[in-house]
């Protein structure tokens, strides 16, 4: 297998939706009744957003059209939505109000941009883009200014991710020779500190609200089997496992108190992610509820509303 099939996820939106729950995963609990969740679904024949309750009902589309709309996220202010929109081989990154109305296109050029993050103030955004052959994370405004490149490093940078008091940017990076989470300045992408060992082969760190914990996901290798969520102090101290199932597991949000992170599921088939669903864990337990059960549909990639 190799490690462009087990980054599925954090490298094309055809992969990103994931399996919930299989018969030796964590218990199943109700599900939390939590605020609304944005994500991407070709539930009806083409990658599109759409929103649904914390419990799995309600679902409602947001975009409706033949151009692929993935990896959406809401802003902290809760007025907005970013996404990536475009195919494979080129994305822009696109803002518009929560309710799918006033669509604004914030990047423009001919690269692929995805994989978005809002900064806390919800005035800047954060993306992977691909270009001169190279993978590196970007920030700009949410008004389409200011863009600037703050990784340069050989190999894949990816999965940026904002720490609430703004100060820090986690990213995955293959630089060392194995994915790993690191964290580095957001001014201008300086002071990189490597937070997890190569032995992990950690990936898609997410903070958590209060900024006291990254939950991530290991196992992204060619011969890892499976990944599991974890998670460990901002400074990579601490380290717990959360979850130790067959299946792979990638955190993408967490809930608005911390005790809950929405998450990817994923099966192995043969050498490639199979289609799933969204799902719910518990940080404390690693108790898992299913939010969606979609038999051959890709959706995943769940934000949780501020």
């Amino acid at each position: 297998m190799t490690i462009r099939s087990r980054t599925a996820r954090l490298s094309s939106a055809v992969a990103a939706g994931m399996l919930a729950v299989l018969a030796n995963a964590s218990p199943v609990v109700a599900a939390p009744a939590d605020g609304l969740l944005v994500f991407q679904s070709d539930r009806g024949g083409q990658l599109d957003l759409w929103t649904m309750r914390a419990d799995g009902s309600g679902a409602t589309r947001l975009t409706d059209d033949k151009v692929a709309d993935v990896f959406p996220e809401y802003s902290p202010s809760g007025r907005m939505i970013a996404w990536s929109r475009g195919d494979a081989s080129r994305r822009e990154v696109w803002v518009m109000d929560t309710d799918g109305t006033n669509w604004r296109q914030v990047t423009v050029n001919t690269f692929r941009d995805d994989d978005v993050v809002w900064s806390p103030d919800s005035s800047r955004l954060a993306y992977r883009s691909v270009r001169d052959g190279n993978m590196d994370i970007y920030v700009i405004g949410a008004d389409g200014t200011g863009e600037r490149r703050l990784t340069a490093a050989p190999g894949r940078d990816l999965a940026p991710d904002w720490s609430p008091d703004g100060s820090r940017i986690t990213f995955s990076s293959d630089r060392s020779g194995a994915l790993a989470v690191y964290s580095m300045s957001a001014v201008d992408g300086g002071d990189v500190r490597k937070l997890t060992p190569d032995s992990l082969n950690g990936a898609a760190a997410r903070y958590s609200p209060d900024g006291s914990l990254l939950a991530f996901a290991d196992g992204f290798c060619d011969t890892c089997g499976e990944s599991d969520l974890w998670v460990m102090a901002p400074d990579g101290s601490g380290l717990r496992q959360v979850t130790n199932t067959a299946t792979n597991e990638i955190p993408e949000a967490w809930s608005r108190n911390g005790a809950r992170l929405v998450v990817d599921f994923a099966r192995l088939s043969g050498n490639a992610l199979s289609k799933g669903d969204i799902a719910v864990v518990t940080v404390a337990t690693g108790a898992t509820v299913a939010l969606t059960s979609t038999t051959g549909i890709d959706e995943g990639h769940a934000d949780w509303q501020p």
